[in-house]
């Protein structure tokens, strides 16, 4: 080699080990399902009554494609937490220049959001005896002959790219009644609930009593029928309600006005209320005492667990 191609050589050899490493997702994919449903209902409470008038979206031209993948993280002493935002979780599907967001997600199951959701885990305080798992929970509003699509997640210089077969049957989405385990205890014409409301460390004496109609008092059990946590890292089970998820109907076919519940004895009743269950072995119990405001009519009423029907009490 002569002095000066081997000048050149070296030259280029200092010049290669100066550029920068290419960046690489620190994400690999562990597992991937697709579903295609014709119709989802909006859970969120903005539109609709899910019980009696839910707000049905889907047309004729669309099908939704809820996308669950699993990712293994390489976590490391540089790597302890993945954080990726929903503008940069994306979906290209052939024929279109632009990439898709989604168009809801899932952080439940049965329970459908319509906003598109985050990617987010922290490093186990642990690691490397233990790790964890990355989710993507994502709703995709389709036109009804897309069958494969590329999804793209992380930014541009380490986004992770994952061919995804769409081309999969249309089935029945999870409902909220098939997550849970209703049983009935009692109904009751209340009398006034009596409460304390605490501003600014004063506790101030209150009551919610009905001016027109009549206070029902609903009690029941609720058992998880299985992990809902569309997160739960292995092992872990959890499940969530919202006591604005369920509704009452009356014997005249007619929803009745919801109030909430009472949290303890001496609090003040709230029209939203959220229980959080976790479990080991089995999944436990949370019992459920909710108001509503009818007419206080006898006859057999019906509890929904938003838009399915889940228990029956009777009036006397």
């Amino acid at each position: 080699m002569t002095k000066t191609a081997s000048s050149l050589l070296a030259g280029a050899l200092a010049l290669f080990s100066a550029l920068p490493a290419i960046a690489q997702s620190p994400l690999s994919l562990a597992g991937i399902s697709v579903y295609r449903y014709e119709n989802l209902i909006d859970h969120t409470g903005d539109s609709g009554v899910a019980c009696c008038a839910p707000f049905v979206l889907g047309g004729p031209d669309g099908h939704f494609l809820y996308i669950r993948a699993v990712f293994d993280v390489a976590w490391s002493d540089e790597v302890d937490r993945v954080s990726i935002s929903s503008s940069n979780i994306l979906l290209q599907v052939p024929g279109e220049e632009d990439p898709r967001r989604a168009q809801g997600r899932y952080d439940w199951f049965g329970i459908y959001n319509t906003s598109a959701g985050s990617m987010s885990e922290r490093r186990p305080n642990d690691w490397p005896n233990e790790t964890a798992q990355v989710y993507l929970n994502g709703v995709w509003y389709l036109p009804r002959g897309v069958t494969s699509g590329e999804l793209r997640i992380g930014e541009d210089d380490e986004a992770l790219t994952v061919p995804v077969d769409l081309n999969v049957p249309v089935s029945a989405p999870i409902t909220p009644g098939q997550t849970m385990v209703v049983t009935p205890r009692s109904i009751t014409r209340a009398a006034p609930v009596n409460g304390e409301d605490r501003s600014n460390r004063i506790d101030i004496p209150g009551q919610m009593a009905a001016r027109v109609g009549t206070l029902l008092q609903v009690e029941f059990d609720v058992t998880p029928a299985y992990s809902t946590d569309t997160d739960a890292q292995a092992g872990e089970n959890q499940a969530f309600l919202r006591a604005s998820w369920f509704a009452l109907v009356g014997p005249d076919g007619m929803p009745l006005m919801a109030l909430g519940t009472q949290p303890s004895n001496d609090a003040a009743p709230r029209s939203e209320w959220t229980t959080s269950i976790s479990w080991d072995d089995a999944p436990r119990s949370s019992d459920q005492s909710l108001y509503f405001l009818g007419a206080g009519t006898p006859g057999t009423y019906q509890l929904y667990l938003l838009e399915d029907p889940v228990a029956q009490f009777t009036l006397q």
